[in-house]
């Protein structure tokens, strides 16, 4: 509330959004939806981007820098364990630690990804 209220313009939040919690998904325990509008509530200038979209999220940056008298808020909507085969969408490992033979198998998916996005650029 005070950021809005002294218009700092030059400050901006990124909200991971994944949807996710330790307990749960977010909807089912403590449910925050409509959360871009409780931003908008508190006088925030909000943006909704795709949290994996390289240039979507350096566009919605941009957006932020031209905005002037509030602060902004960028909310990244992503996938929880995104481009790791055995993590991605499972709230279980929101606190688990991979064992050695898991965090290299997560490398590798990590970097193929990271080769097929250069590729698409």
């Amino acid at each position: 509330m005070s950021a809005p209220r002294y218009k700092l313009d030059t400050l901006t939040a990124i909200l991971d959004y994944n949807g996710g919690q330790i307990d749960g998904p977010v909807k089912d325990v403590m449910d925050i939806e409509p959360v871009a509008d409780k931003w908008r509530a508190f006088n925030w200038h909000v943006v909704s981007v795709g949290g994996h979209d390289m240039k979507g999220l350096l566009g919605a940056l941009d957006e932020a820098r031209s905005v002037k008298g509030k602060p902004t808020i960028i909310i990244a909507n992503t996938i929880k364990g995104h481009g790791v085969s055995f993590m991605e969408h499972q709230i279980s490992w929101h606190g688990s630690t991979p064992n050695k033979e898991q965090a290299a198998k997560a490398v590798t998916e990590l970097r193929a990804l990271a080769a097929r996005q250069q590729e698409g650029n």
